[in-house]
Protein backbone atom coordinates (compact mmCIF):
# COMPACT_ATOMS: atom_id res chain seq x y z
CA UNK A 1 0.00 0.00 0.00
CA UNK A 2 1.54 3.29 -1.08
CA UNK A 3 1.95 6.09 1.39
CA UNK A 4 2.83 9.73 0.85
CA UNK A 5 4.56 11.77 3.51
CA UNK A 6 3.65 15.42 3.85
CA UNK A 7 5.38 17.79 6.21
CA UNK A 8 3.43 20.87 5.19
CA UNK A 9 1.15 21.98 2.38
CA UNK A 10 3.96 21.06 0.00
CA UNK A 11 4.23 17.34 -0.65
CA UNK A 12 7.26 15.31 0.28
CA UNK A 13 6.93 11.91 -1.36
CA UNK A 14 8.39 9.04 0.59
CA UNK A 15 8.85 5.21 0.37
CA UNK A 16 -19.36 2.50 20.60
CA UNK A 17 -23.06 2.98 25.26
CA UNK A 18 -19.84 1.19 25.08
CA UNK A 19 -18.00 -1.65 23.32
CA UNK A 20 -16.52 -4.73 24.90
CA UNK A 21 -13.68 -7.25 24.99
CA UNK A 22 -14.47 -10.72 26.30
CA UNK A 23 -14.44 -11.12 30.09
CA UNK A 24 -12.59 -7.86 30.75
CA UNK A 25 -15.08 -5.42 29.24
CA UNK A 26 -18.72 -4.56 29.63
CA UNK A 27 -20.96 -4.90 26.58
CA UNK A 28 -23.48 -2.31 25.47
CA UNK A 29 -22.48 -1.56 21.91
CA UNK A 30 -23.97 1.47 20.18
CA UNK A 31 -22.55 0.42 16.80
CA UNK A 32 -25.14 -1.86 15.18
CA UNK A 33 -22.65 -3.66 12.93
CA UNK A 34 -21.64 -7.06 14.37
CA UNK A 35 -18.06 -8.07 15.00
CA UNK A 36 -17.05 -11.21 13.10
CA UNK A 37 -16.60 -13.98 15.64
CA UNK A 38 -13.62 -16.24 15.13
CA UNK A 39 -11.68 -13.63 13.21
CA UNK A 40 -8.46 -12.74 15.02
CA UNK A 41 -8.07 -8.95 15.08
CA UNK A 42 -4.81 -7.66 13.66
CA UNK A 43 -3.22 -4.24 13.58
CA UNK A 44 -2.00 -2.54 10.41
CA UNK A 45 1.47 -1.06 10.06
CA UNK A 46 1.55 2.49 11.35
CA UNK A 47 2.23 3.91 7.88
CA UNK A 48 -0.96 2.23 6.63
CA UNK A 49 -3.09 2.88 9.71
CA UNK A 50 -5.61 5.36 8.32
CA UNK A 51 -5.87 3.63 4.94
CA UNK A 52 -6.91 0.43 6.72
CA UNK A 53 -9.20 2.48 8.98
CA UNK A 54 -10.93 3.82 5.87
CA UNK A 55 -11.57 0.31 4.59
CA UNK A 56 -12.96 -0.83 7.93
CA UNK A 57 -15.07 2.16 8.90
CA UNK A 58 -16.90 2.36 5.55
CA UNK A 59 -16.50 -1.25 4.35
CA UNK A 60 -14.78 0.44 1.42
CA UNK A 61 -13.82 -1.59 -1.61
CA UNK A 62 -11.78 1.21 -3.19
CA UNK A 63 -8.17 1.22 -1.95
CA UNK A 64 -7.15 4.49 -0.35
CA UNK A 65 -3.73 6.11 -0.54
CA UNK A 66 -2.43 7.03 2.89
CA UNK A 67 -0.96 10.54 3.13
CA UNK A 68 1.30 10.85 6.17
CA UNK A 69 1.65 14.34 7.64
CA UNK A 70 4.16 15.39 10.26
CA UNK A 71 2.89 18.95 10.79
CA UNK A 72 -0.35 19.17 12.80
CA UNK A 73 -1.15 22.69 11.62
CA UNK A 74 -0.85 21.59 8.00
CA UNK A 75 -2.91 18.48 8.76
CA UNK A 76 -5.60 20.71 10.27
CA UNK A 77 -5.88 22.80 7.10
CA UNK A 78 -6.02 20.03 4.48
CA UNK A 79 -9.03 18.06 3.25
CA UNK A 80 -8.41 14.59 1.77
CA UNK A 81 -9.05 13.99 -1.92
CA UNK A 82 -11.95 11.80 -3.01
CA UNK A 83 -10.61 11.08 -6.49
CA UNK A 84 -8.04 9.71 -6.26
CA UNK A 85 -9.17 8.37 -2.90
CA UNK A 86 -6.77 9.69 -0.25
CA UNK A 87 -6.86 9.69 3.53
CA UNK A 88 -4.76 11.90 5.78
CA UNK A 89 -2.86 10.64 8.83
CA UNK A 90 -1.14 12.46 11.67
CA UNK A 91 0.51 10.65 14.59
CA UNK A 92 0.89 12.32 17.97
CA UNK A 93 3.79 10.93 20.03
CA UNK A 94 4.23 10.58 23.78
CA UNK A 95 7.96 11.29 23.58
CA UNK A 96 10.07 14.00 21.91
CA UNK A 97 12.05 11.37 20.00
CA UNK A 98 8.85 10.27 18.19
CA UNK A 99 9.32 6.60 19.04
CA UNK A 100 6.11 6.09 21.09
CA UNK A 101 2.91 6.81 19.14
CA UNK A 102 0.11 8.00 21.41
CA UNK A 103 -2.77 8.96 19.13
CA UNK A 104 -3.51 8.47 15.43
CA UNK A 105 -5.64 11.13 13.76
CA UNK A 106 -7.33 10.10 10.50
CA UNK A 107 -9.21 12.27 8.05
CA UNK A 108 -11.39 9.71 6.27
CA UNK A 109 -14.35 9.69 3.89
CA UNK A 110 -17.88 8.59 4.72
CA UNK A 111 -19.39 5.57 3.01
CA UNK A 112 -21.91 7.89 1.34
CA UNK A 113 -19.10 9.96 -0.13
CA UNK A 114 -17.30 6.90 -1.52
CA UNK A 115 -20.49 5.51 -3.03
CA UNK A 116 -21.31 8.85 -4.60
CA UNK A 117 -17.92 8.95 -6.33
CA UNK A 118 -17.33 5.28 -7.16
CA UNK A 119 -20.76 3.65 -7.32
CA UNK A 120 -23.30 1.93 -5.09
CA UNK A 121 -21.14 -1.13 -4.38
CA UNK A 122 -17.95 0.80 -3.54
CA UNK A 123 -18.73 1.00 0.20
CA UNK A 124 -21.08 -0.34 2.84
CA UNK A 125 -22.40 1.70 5.76
CA UNK A 126 -20.34 3.96 7.98
CA UNK A 127 -19.39 2.67 11.42
CA UNK A 128 -18.14 4.64 14.42
CA UNK A 129 -14.58 5.63 15.30
CA UNK A 130 -15.10 3.68 18.55
CA UNK A 131 -15.31 0.54 16.44
CA UNK A 132 -11.76 1.15 15.24
CA UNK A 133 -10.63 1.55 18.85
CA UNK A 134 -12.34 -1.76 19.59
CA UNK A 135 -10.24 -3.50 16.96
CA UNK A 136 -7.14 -1.99 18.53
CA UNK A 137 -8.16 -3.07 22.03
CA UNK A 138 -9.02 -6.59 20.93
CA UNK A 139 -5.70 -6.99 19.09
CA UNK A 140 -3.64 -5.54 21.94
CA UNK A 141 -5.39 -7.74 24.51
CA UNK A 142 -4.68 -10.83 22.42
CA UNK A 143 -1.01 -9.87 22.32
CA UNK A 144 -0.71 -9.82 26.12
CA UNK A 145 0.53 -12.79 28.09
CA UNK A 146 -1.42 -14.12 31.07
CA UNK A 147 1.20 -12.57 33.33
CA UNK A 148 0.77 -9.18 31.66
CA UNK A 149 -3.01 -9.36 32.00
CA UNK A 150 -2.64 -10.01 35.72
CA UNK A 151 -0.41 -6.93 35.89
CA UNK A 152 -3.19 -4.65 34.62
CA UNK A 153 -3.99 -2.11 37.34
CA UNK A 154 -7.67 -1.60 36.46
CA UNK A 155 -9.72 -3.40 39.06
CA UNK A 156 -13.31 -2.31 38.45
CA UNK A 157 -16.13 -4.83 37.99
CA UNK A 158 -15.51 -4.15 34.32
CA UNK A 159 -11.79 -3.69 33.70
CA UNK A 160 -11.86 -1.75 30.44
CA UNK A 161 -14.67 -0.01 28.57
CA UNK A 162 -14.85 1.70 25.20
CA UNK A 163 -17.15 4.69 25.40
CA UNK A 164 -19.17 6.02 22.44
CA UNK A 165 -17.47 8.60 20.26
CA UNK A 166 -17.11 12.12 21.52
CA UNK A 167 -18.80 13.76 18.52
CA UNK A 168 -17.52 17.18 17.47
CA UNK A 169 -19.91 19.67 15.91
CA UNK A 170 -17.26 21.33 13.74
CA UNK A 171 -13.76 20.69 12.45
CA UNK A 172 -12.37 23.33 14.80
CA UNK A 173 -13.92 21.47 17.73
CA UNK A 174 -12.62 18.13 16.44
CA UNK A 175 -9.09 19.54 16.36
CA UNK A 176 -9.24 20.55 20.03
CA UNK A 177 -7.57 18.39 22.69
CA UNK A 178 -9.82 15.95 24.54
CA UNK A 179 -9.69 13.25 27.22
CA UNK A 180 -8.83 10.08 25.33
CA UNK A 181 -8.17 7.75 28.28
CA UNK A 182 -9.48 7.99 31.84
CA UNK A 183 -10.31 5.90 34.86
CA UNK A 184 -13.65 6.24 36.59
CA UNK A 185 -14.45 6.11 40.30
CA UNK A 186 -14.89 2.32 40.14
CA UNK A 187 -11.40 1.74 38.77
CA UNK A 188 -12.46 0.99 35.19
CA UNK A 189 -10.27 2.19 32.35
CA UNK A 190 -12.38 4.10 29.80
CA UNK A 191 -11.23 4.75 26.25
CA UNK A 192 -12.87 7.23 23.90
CA UNK A 193 -12.43 8.23 20.28
CA UNK A 194 -13.33 11.68 18.97
CA UNK A 195 -15.19 11.89 15.68
CA UNK A 196 -16.52 14.33 13.15
CA UNK A 197 -18.93 13.56 10.35
CA UNK A 198 -20.94 10.53 9.32
CA UNK A 199 -21.65 7.71 11.76
CA UNK A 200 -24.59 5.36 12.36
CA UNK A 201 -25.97 7.58 15.13
CA UNK A 202 -25.26 10.94 13.44
CA UNK A 203 -27.72 11.98 10.73
CA UNK A 204 -26.62 14.73 8.36
CA UNK A 205 -27.87 16.08 5.06
CA UNK A 206 -26.36 14.16 2.16
CA UNK A 207 -25.26 17.39 0.50
CA UNK A 208 -23.58 18.82 3.59
CA UNK A 209 -19.79 18.83 4.11
CA UNK A 210 -20.23 16.62 7.17
CA UNK A 211 -21.80 13.91 5.02
CA UNK A 212 -18.60 13.60 2.99
CA UNK A 213 -16.12 13.21 5.84
CA UNK A 214 -15.52 10.91 8.74
CA UNK A 215 -12.67 12.07 10.91
CA UNK A 216 -11.34 10.07 13.87
CA UNK A 217 -8.87 10.60 16.71
CA UNK A 218 -7.86 7.06 17.74
CA UNK A 219 -5.70 5.62 20.50
CA UNK A 220 -2.39 4.24 19.19
CA UNK A 221 -1.81 0.52 19.90
CA UNK A 222 1.58 1.07 21.54
CA UNK A 223 0.15 3.69 23.90
CA UNK A 224 -2.85 1.52 24.76
CA UNK A 225 -0.60 -1.40 25.61
CA UNK A 226 1.53 0.74 27.92
CA UNK A 227 -1.61 2.13 29.58
CA UNK A 228 -3.00 -1.38 30.11
CA UNK A 229 0.25 -2.52 31.69
CA UNK A 230 0.36 0.46 34.03
CA UNK A 231 3.47 1.88 32.38
CA UNK A 232 1.87 5.27 31.73
CA UNK A 233 1.58 7.57 34.71
CA UNK A 234 -1.85 9.11 34.36
CA UNK A 235 -2.08 12.68 35.68
CA UNK A 236 -4.62 13.63 38.32
CA UNK A 237 -4.11 17.38 38.69
CA UNK A 238 -7.01 18.44 36.46
CA UNK A 239 -9.51 16.30 38.42
CA UNK A 240 -10.79 17.33 41.82
CA UNK A 241 -12.39 13.94 42.49
CA UNK A 242 -9.18 11.93 42.10
CA UNK A 243 -10.04 10.43 38.73
CA UNK A 244 -7.14 9.94 36.38
CA UNK A 245 -6.88 10.68 32.72
CA UNK A 246 -4.44 10.84 29.87
CA UNK A 247 -5.24 13.51 27.29
CA UNK A 248 -3.82 14.20 23.87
Amino acid sequence: MKSIVRGSLKNKVGPAGCLAFAMLLGACASDPRPVVLGAKPTLPAMNDYCAVAQKEIATARVPARNVLMNDYQAFARVTPSTKPLEVLQFVDYADPQHTKPRMVSCKLHSADSIRAEYGATAAGESASCARLNRRTLDAVMLSLTDREKKKMPFRGTVGVMLDPDLVASSEAEWLEAFTMVSTDAGGTLRIRAKSLGAAPTLKVRTNSPAAARQYCHLIAPDYLKRVLLGEVKLPTAEFTDGKQTASR
